[in-house]
């Protein structure tokens, strides 16, 4: 079976924006952070979710590829998008029954992830760079281990460690 088109342009996108990949998953070392970006796949199939994530070096272990969902700072693609006018939020690209053609899955796909996910994760190398970054803390669940950093905002509390 060939690689699903939204896998393959995940993969591009990542060794473009200097991540390394493990599985479906995508990690950038950066100054104080690992930026992970996951690409899950339905249980149920044919859809596809992208998760975004902040480890916090000075909180976490020395793991260099921790499991997004253990992340100090966890959010999906939604919440990254500007609110749409429509209903664009549902995220055809990552939809393989949406009856998208494989070009403009991938079209589309790669013009989110560069205008929503590399403008998200920019200045996202220290902890005085994410607070100085409210406004991309509130579209974030943040665990307490963040706000003991004094990192403030997001979705929610998370209620892991």
């Amino acid at each position: 079976m060939p690689t699903a088109v939204p896998t393959l342009v995940f993969r591009e996108w990542g060794k473009g924006n200097g991540f390394r990949r493990k599985g479906t998953t995508l990690y950038r070392d950066q100054e104080e952070t690992v930026a992970v970006v996951n690409l899950q796949a339905s249980r149920y199939g044919g859809r596809y979710y992208l998760n975004v994530a902040l480890w916090l070096k000075a909180v976490g272990d020395d793991d260099p590829a921790p499991k997004e969902n253990k992340c100090h700072l966890r959010t999906r693609l939604a919440e990254l998008r500007p609110t749409p006018d429509d209903d664009e939020r549902q995220e055809p690209f990552l939809d393989l029954n949406s009856g998208l053609s494989d070009d403009e899955r991938r079209k589309q796909f790669r013009d989110v992830l560069d205008s929503c996910v590399t403008t998200a994760l920019s200045n996202t190398g220290t902890v005085a760079e994410l607070k100085a970054r409210p406004d991309l803390l509130g579209r974030f669940l943040l665990n307490k281990d963040a706000h003991n950093l004094g990192l403030r905002g997001g979705l929610g509390s998370s209620s892991r460690g």
